[in-house]
Protein backbone atom coordinates (compact mmCIF):
# COMPACT_ATOMS: atom_id res chain seq x y z
CA UNK A 1 0.00 0.00 0.00
CA UNK A 2 2.95 2.44 0.83
CA UNK A 3 4.25 1.80 -2.70
CA UNK A 4 1.52 2.75 -4.05
CA UNK A 5 0.74 5.78 -2.45
CA UNK A 6 3.99 6.85 -3.16
CA UNK A 7 3.35 6.31 -7.23
CA UNK A 8 0.48 8.83 -6.63
CA UNK A 9 2.69 11.74 -5.26
CA UNK A 10 5.03 11.09 -8.02
CA UNK A 11 2.47 10.76 -10.69
CA UNK A 12 0.96 14.37 -8.98
CA UNK A 13 4.67 15.92 -8.80
CA UNK A 14 5.35 15.12 -12.58
CA UNK A 15 1.60 16.32 -13.66
CA UNK A 16 2.74 20.15 -11.68
CA UNK A 17 6.38 19.35 -13.33
CA UNK A 18 4.31 18.83 -17.45
CA UNK A 19 2.52 21.96 -16.67
CA UNK A 20 5.48 24.46 -15.84
CA UNK A 21 7.62 22.68 -18.50
CA UNK A 22 5.40 23.27 -21.24
CA UNK A 23 4.37 26.41 -20.06
CA UNK A 24 7.90 27.34 -20.18
CA UNK A 25 8.87 25.76 -23.31
CA UNK A 26 5.97 27.46 -25.14
CA UNK A 27 8.24 30.58 -25.52
CA UNK A 28 11.14 28.94 -27.45
CA UNK A 29 9.64 25.77 -28.97
CA UNK A 30 7.87 25.37 -31.99
CA UNK A 31 4.99 23.18 -32.48
CA UNK A 32 5.86 20.44 -33.69
CA UNK A 33 8.73 19.85 -31.02
CA UNK A 34 6.30 21.71 -28.30
CA UNK A 35 3.58 18.41 -29.35
CA UNK A 36 6.30 15.82 -28.89
CA UNK A 37 7.63 16.60 -25.60
CA UNK A 38 3.83 16.82 -24.59
CA UNK A 39 3.57 13.38 -25.76
CA UNK A 40 6.60 12.24 -24.29
CA UNK A 41 5.23 13.65 -20.80
CA UNK A 42 1.17 11.86 -21.42
CA UNK A 43 3.09 8.37 -21.87
CA UNK A 44 4.86 8.23 -18.70
CA UNK A 45 1.80 9.37 -16.85
CA UNK A 46 -0.17 7.08 -18.86
CA UNK A 47 2.75 4.16 -17.38
CA UNK A 48 2.39 5.48 -14.15
CA UNK A 49 -1.94 5.04 -14.02
CA UNK A 50 -0.49 1.41 -15.31
CA UNK A 51 1.77 0.57 -12.79
CA UNK A 52 -0.47 1.73 -9.92
CA UNK A 53 -3.58 0.07 -11.44
CA UNK A 54 -1.68 -3.16 -11.58
CA UNK A 55 -0.43 -2.80 -7.99
CA UNK A 56 -3.72 -1.55 -6.91
CA UNK A 57 -4.74 -4.86 -7.83
CA UNK A 58 -2.00 -6.89 -6.58
CA UNK A 59 -2.50 -5.07 -3.20
CA UNK A 60 -6.12 -5.87 -3.45
CA UNK A 61 -5.87 -9.45 -4.13
CA UNK A 62 -2.94 -10.21 -1.89
CA UNK A 63 -5.65 -8.69 1.24
CA UNK A 64 -7.98 -10.96 -0.21
CA UNK A 65 -5.74 -13.67 0.08
CA UNK A 66 -5.05 -13.14 3.40
CA UNK A 67 -8.66 -12.87 4.61
CA UNK A 68 -9.23 -16.25 3.18
CA UNK A 69 -6.55 -17.54 4.63
CA UNK A 70 -7.68 -16.21 8.23
CA UNK A 71 -11.35 -17.66 7.49
CA UNK A 72 -9.80 -21.00 7.27
CA UNK A 73 -7.51 -20.64 10.15
CA UNK A 74 -10.27 -19.44 11.91
CA UNK A 75 -12.16 -22.81 11.13
CA UNK A 76 -9.11 -24.64 13.16
CA UNK A 77 -8.64 -27.77 10.43
CA UNK A 78 -6.43 -29.82 12.60
CA UNK A 79 -9.16 -29.68 14.99
CA UNK A 80 -11.14 -31.57 12.71
CA UNK A 81 -9.13 -34.85 13.95
CA UNK A 82 -10.88 -35.08 17.04
CA UNK A 83 -14.19 -34.90 14.98
CA UNK A 84 -13.06 -37.85 12.08
CA UNK A 85 -11.31 -39.41 14.88
CA UNK A 86 -14.59 -39.56 17.62
CA UNK A 87 -17.05 -40.11 14.37
CA UNK A 88 -14.91 -43.00 12.57
CA UNK A 89 -14.35 -44.71 15.50
CA UNK A 90 -18.68 -45.17 16.27
CA UNK A 91 -19.04 -45.45 12.47
CA UNK A 92 -17.01 -48.62 12.62
CA UNK A 93 -17.83 -49.94 15.50
CA UNK A 94 -21.48 -49.53 14.54
CA UNK A 95 -20.93 -51.16 11.57
CA UNK A 96 -19.75 -54.26 13.39
CA UNK A 97 -16.02 -54.22 11.83
CA UNK A 98 -17.47 -55.62 8.52
CA UNK A 99 -16.05 -53.40 6.29
CA UNK A 100 -19.01 -52.03 4.27
CA UNK A 101 -18.52 -48.39 5.31
CA UNK A 102 -20.80 -46.03 3.42
CA UNK A 103 -17.44 -43.28 2.82
CA UNK A 104 -20.50 -41.10 1.63
CA UNK A 105 -22.41 -41.06 4.25
CA UNK A 106 -19.09 -40.63 6.63
CA UNK A 107 -18.19 -38.04 4.29
CA UNK A 108 -21.17 -35.50 4.85
CA UNK A 109 -21.30 -36.54 8.43
CA UNK A 110 -18.03 -35.22 9.22
CA UNK A 111 -18.39 -32.25 7.02
CA UNK A 112 -21.19 -30.98 8.93
CA UNK A 113 -19.79 -31.89 12.64
CA UNK A 114 -16.21 -30.90 11.64
CA UNK A 115 -15.63 -28.57 9.45
CA UNK A 116 -19.05 -26.74 9.87
CA UNK A 117 -20.37 -26.74 12.91
CA UNK A 118 -17.09 -26.62 15.04
CA UNK A 119 -15.43 -24.39 12.37
CA UNK A 120 -18.56 -21.87 13.42
CA UNK A 121 -17.94 -22.25 17.13
CA UNK A 122 -14.38 -21.92 17.42
CA UNK A 123 -15.22 -18.78 15.20
CA UNK A 124 -17.19 -17.82 17.82
CA UNK A 125 -14.82 -17.86 20.46
CA UNK A 126 -12.89 -16.11 18.80
CA UNK A 127 -15.04 -13.70 17.89
CA UNK A 128 -16.14 -13.38 21.71
CA UNK A 129 -12.45 -13.74 23.16
CA UNK A 130 -10.66 -11.45 20.65
CA UNK A 131 -9.98 -8.90 23.20
CA UNK A 132 -8.61 -11.30 25.79
CA UNK A 133 -7.14 -13.25 23.14
CA UNK A 134 -4.97 -9.88 22.12
CA UNK A 135 -2.82 -10.63 25.73
CA UNK A 136 -2.40 -13.99 25.11
CA UNK A 137 1.62 -14.47 24.06
CA UNK A 138 0.27 -17.13 21.13
CA UNK A 139 -3.86 -16.61 20.86
CA UNK A 140 -2.84 -12.86 19.41
CA UNK A 141 -1.47 -14.18 16.54
CA UNK A 142 -5.09 -15.50 15.43
CA UNK A 143 -6.93 -13.90 12.44
CA UNK A 144 -9.38 -11.83 14.54
CA UNK A 145 -6.81 -10.55 17.35
CA UNK A 146 -4.08 -9.86 14.94
CA UNK A 147 -6.54 -7.78 12.75
CA UNK A 148 -6.61 -10.12 9.58
CA UNK A 149 -9.96 -10.78 9.95
CA UNK A 150 -12.76 -8.59 11.65
CA UNK A 151 -15.38 -9.67 14.54
CA UNK A 152 -18.40 -8.74 12.25
CA UNK A 153 -16.40 -11.19 9.31
CA UNK A 154 -16.01 -13.74 12.01
CA UNK A 155 -19.54 -13.58 13.42
CA UNK A 156 -20.89 -13.78 9.42
CA UNK A 157 -19.02 -16.93 8.90
CA UNK A 158 -19.82 -18.62 12.39
CA UNK A 159 -23.60 -17.85 11.45
CA UNK A 160 -23.08 -19.48 7.35
CA UNK A 161 -21.11 -22.57 8.52
CA UNK A 162 -24.08 -23.49 11.02
CA UNK A 163 -26.83 -22.96 9.06
CA UNK A 164 -24.74 -25.29 6.39
CA UNK A 165 -24.72 -28.04 9.17
CA UNK A 166 -27.45 -28.05 10.06
CA UNK A 167 -28.77 -27.62 6.23
CA UNK A 168 -26.71 -31.04 5.89
CA UNK A 169 -28.31 -32.79 8.51
CA UNK A 170 -31.93 -31.86 7.74
CA UNK A 171 -31.71 -32.72 4.13
CA UNK A 172 -28.79 -35.07 3.24
CA UNK A 173 -28.50 -37.11 6.77
CA UNK A 174 -32.05 -36.95 7.71
CA UNK A 175 -31.31 -39.18 10.64
CA UNK A 176 -33.11 -37.59 14.13
CA UNK A 177 -30.40 -38.60 16.52
CA UNK A 178 -27.56 -36.94 13.96
CA UNK A 179 -29.78 -33.40 14.02
CA UNK A 180 -30.12 -33.80 18.18
CA UNK A 181 -26.17 -34.26 18.59
CA UNK A 182 -25.47 -31.25 16.51
CA UNK A 183 -28.24 -29.40 18.46
CA UNK A 184 -26.68 -30.34 21.22
CA UNK A 185 -23.15 -29.47 20.49
CA UNK A 186 -23.87 -26.07 19.70
CA UNK A 187 -26.40 -25.17 22.64
CA UNK A 188 -23.03 -26.79 25.04
CA UNK A 189 -21.21 -24.22 23.24
CA UNK A 190 -22.95 -21.50 23.25
CA UNK A 191 -23.36 -22.40 27.38
CA UNK A 192 -19.45 -22.38 27.32
CA UNK A 193 -18.87 -19.08 25.48
CA UNK A 194 -21.44 -16.69 25.52
CA UNK A 195 -22.75 -14.74 28.68
CA UNK A 196 -24.37 -14.84 31.45
CA UNK A 197 -23.14 -18.55 31.10
CA UNK A 198 -19.45 -18.60 30.20
CA UNK A 199 -19.03 -22.51 31.56
CA UNK A 200 -15.28 -21.87 30.34
CA UNK A 201 -14.75 -19.66 33.59
CA UNK A 202 -16.92 -21.64 36.35
CA UNK A 203 -15.53 -24.37 38.41
CA UNK A 204 -16.21 -27.86 37.54
CA UNK A 205 -18.45 -26.82 34.73
CA UNK A 206 -15.46 -25.58 32.34
CA UNK A 207 -14.48 -29.31 31.86
CA UNK A 208 -17.80 -31.20 31.46
CA UNK A 209 -18.69 -29.38 29.04
CA UNK A 210 -15.41 -28.71 27.46
CA UNK A 211 -14.14 -32.16 28.07
CA UNK A 212 -17.35 -34.63 28.68
CA UNK A 213 -20.42 -33.59 26.78
CA UNK A 214 -18.43 -32.06 23.67
CA UNK A 215 -16.61 -35.71 22.55
CA UNK A 216 -19.56 -37.65 24.02
CA UNK A 217 -21.72 -35.93 21.42
CA UNK A 218 -18.89 -36.31 19.11
CA UNK A 219 -18.91 -39.82 19.03
CA UNK A 220 -22.14 -40.66 19.23
CA UNK A 221 -22.94 -38.37 15.65
CA UNK A 222 -20.94 -40.88 14.36
CA UNK A 223 -22.86 -43.64 16.12
CA UNK A 224 -25.61 -42.66 15.18
CA UNK A 225 -25.13 -42.66 11.46
CA UNK A 226 -25.91 -46.07 11.30
CA UNK A 227 -27.70 -46.66 14.74
CA UNK A 228 -30.86 -45.69 15.77
CA UNK A 229 -30.17 -45.48 20.04
CA UNK A 230 -27.91 -44.16 22.74
CA UNK A 231 -26.45 -47.72 22.68
CA UNK A 232 -22.46 -47.88 22.29
CA UNK A 233 -20.32 -50.00 23.86
CA UNK A 234 -19.21 -48.43 27.28
CA UNK A 235 -15.40 -49.07 26.60
CA UNK A 236 -15.45 -47.10 23.23
CA UNK A 237 -17.05 -44.33 25.10
CA UNK A 238 -15.10 -44.09 28.22
CA UNK A 239 -12.13 -43.98 25.78
CA UNK A 240 -13.22 -41.23 23.64
CA UNK A 241 -13.95 -39.02 26.33
CA UNK A 242 -11.46 -40.13 29.13
CA UNK A 243 -8.51 -39.08 26.98
CA UNK A 244 -10.10 -36.41 25.40
CA UNK A 245 -10.28 -35.56 29.02
CA UNK A 246 -6.99 -35.84 29.71
CA UNK A 247 -6.02 -33.58 26.51
CA UNK A 248 -8.25 -30.90 27.45
CA UNK A 249 -6.64 -30.50 31.10
CA UNK A 250 -3.32 -30.08 30.37
CA UNK A 251 -4.47 -27.92 27.34
CA UNK A 252 -6.18 -25.24 29.93
CA UNK A 253 -3.55 -25.92 32.69
CA UNK A 254 -1.10 -24.42 29.54
CA UNK A 255 -3.14 -21.57 29.94
CA UNK A 256 -3.72 -21.52 33.90
CA UNK A 257 -1.50 -17.60 33.82
CA UNK A 258 -3.64 -16.56 31.36
CA UNK A 259 -6.83 -17.21 33.48
CA UNK A 260 -5.49 -15.84 36.81
CA UNK A 261 -5.11 -12.71 34.69
CA UNK A 262 -8.30 -12.51 33.41
CA UNK A 263 -9.75 -13.47 37.35
CA UNK A 264 -11.57 -16.66 36.14
CA UNK A 265 -12.82 -19.22 38.80
CA UNK A 266 -12.00 -22.02 36.53
CA UNK A 267 -10.83 -25.00 37.51
CA UNK A 268 -7.09 -24.95 36.62
CA UNK A 269 -7.43 -21.81 38.74
CA UNK A 270 -9.06 -23.42 41.44
CA UNK A 271 -7.46 -26.13 41.50
CA UNK A 272 -4.14 -25.86 40.85
CA UNK A 273 -1.51 -27.24 38.66
CA UNK A 274 -0.72 -30.31 40.54
CA UNK A 275 -4.44 -31.46 40.82
CA UNK A 276 -5.20 -30.84 37.38
CA UNK A 277 -2.20 -32.72 36.33
CA UNK A 278 -2.86 -35.69 38.56
CA UNK A 279 -6.49 -36.25 37.00
CA UNK A 280 -5.44 -35.58 33.32
CA UNK A 281 -2.87 -38.37 34.14
CA UNK A 282 -5.64 -40.59 35.85
CA UNK A 283 -7.86 -39.78 32.68
CA UNK A 284 -5.56 -40.56 30.20
CA UNK A 285 -4.61 -44.44 32.29
CA UNK A 286 -8.51 -45.06 32.36
CA UNK A 287 -8.85 -44.12 28.59
CA UNK A 288 -5.91 -46.35 27.54
CA UNK A 289 -7.23 -49.07 29.62
CA UNK A 290 -10.73 -49.02 28.31
CA UNK A 291 -9.50 -49.54 24.80
CA UNK A 292 -7.00 -52.19 25.50
CA UNK A 293 -9.93 -53.67 27.62
CA UNK A 294 -11.88 -53.26 24.47
CA UNK A 295 -9.91 -55.71 22.57
CA UNK A 296 -9.53 -58.77 25.14
CA UNK A 297 -13.26 -58.54 26.01
CA UNK A 298 -14.36 -58.72 21.89
CA UNK A 299 -15.81 -55.00 21.78
CA UNK A 300 -12.73 -54.54 19.69
CA UNK A 301 -11.39 -57.29 17.56
CA UNK A 302 -8.21 -58.45 19.45
CA UNK A 303 -6.14 -56.94 16.46
CA UNK A 304 -6.96 -53.73 17.35
CA UNK A 305 -4.89 -54.49 20.34
CA UNK A 306 -1.70 -53.68 18.25
CA UNK A 307 -2.69 -50.70 16.78
CA UNK A 308 -3.02 -49.51 20.74
CA UNK A 309 0.49 -50.69 21.53
CA UNK A 310 1.78 -49.36 17.99
CA UNK A 311 0.17 -46.06 19.30
CA UNK A 312 2.58 -45.94 21.98
CA UNK A 313 5.66 -45.67 20.60
CA UNK A 314 5.21 -41.68 20.30
CA UNK A 315 4.80 -41.29 24.36
CA UNK A 316 8.16 -40.61 24.59
CA UNK A 317 7.77 -37.17 22.66
CA UNK A 318 4.82 -35.98 25.16
CA UNK A 319 6.77 -36.55 28.45
CA UNK A 320 8.51 -33.29 28.57
CA UNK A 321 4.57 -31.81 27.97
CA UNK A 322 3.03 -33.85 30.71
CA UNK A 323 5.60 -32.97 33.30
CA UNK A 324 5.77 -29.14 32.45
CA UNK A 325 2.67 -28.37 30.47
CA UNK A 326 2.46 -24.89 31.76
CA UNK A 327 5.94 -24.76 29.84
CA UNK A 328 5.21 -26.71 26.69
CA UNK A 329 5.44 -25.81 23.22
CA UNK A 330 1.73 -25.61 22.20
CA UNK A 331 2.30 -25.35 18.82
CA UNK A 332 4.80 -28.75 18.69
CA UNK A 333 2.34 -30.41 20.95
CA UNK A 334 -0.75 -30.23 19.42
CA UNK A 335 0.90 -30.84 15.80
CA UNK A 336 2.38 -33.84 17.22
CA UNK A 337 -1.15 -34.94 18.62
CA UNK A 338 -2.49 -34.15 15.68
CA UNK A 339 -0.27 -35.99 13.19
CA UNK A 340 -0.83 -38.73 16.19
CA UNK A 341 -4.74 -39.17 16.21
CA UNK A 342 -4.87 -38.86 12.51
CA UNK A 343 -1.94 -41.58 12.12
CA UNK A 344 -4.57 -43.71 14.86
CA UNK A 345 -8.01 -43.20 12.87
CA UNK A 346 -6.08 -43.94 9.65
CA UNK A 347 -5.26 -47.56 11.18
CA UNK A 348 -8.69 -47.67 12.80
CA UNK A 349 -10.28 -47.32 9.67
CA UNK A 350 -7.71 -49.51 7.74
CA UNK A 351 -8.14 -52.67 10.37
CA UNK A 352 -11.81 -52.49 9.68
CA UNK A 353 -10.93 -54.24 6.29
CA UNK A 354 -8.42 -56.68 7.12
Amino acid sequence: MGVIIEIGNLFVQIKCLYTIVYLYLKRFLSKFLLTFVASLFEILIGLLQLLSFFLELISGAKYMFEVLIGLLKLLRPPEWTKSIGNMAIAYIAATGFTGTLDFGLLFWGFLAVGPLLWGGLYTLNDVVDFEKDQKHAVKKNRPIPSGVVSPNMGFILFMVTTIAAFAIGFFIIQKPLFILCLAAMLANQLLYTLKPFELKKKLFMDFVSGSLINPFFRFYSGWFLVMGAFNAPLELVVFVIAIQFGGYSLYRLASKKHEEELNYKSSVVVFGEKKIRTAAYAAITLGGAAYFFATFNGVLPFKYFFLGAASLVAFPLYVSALKNPQEMNMRFVYNLIYANYALFITGFVALAYL
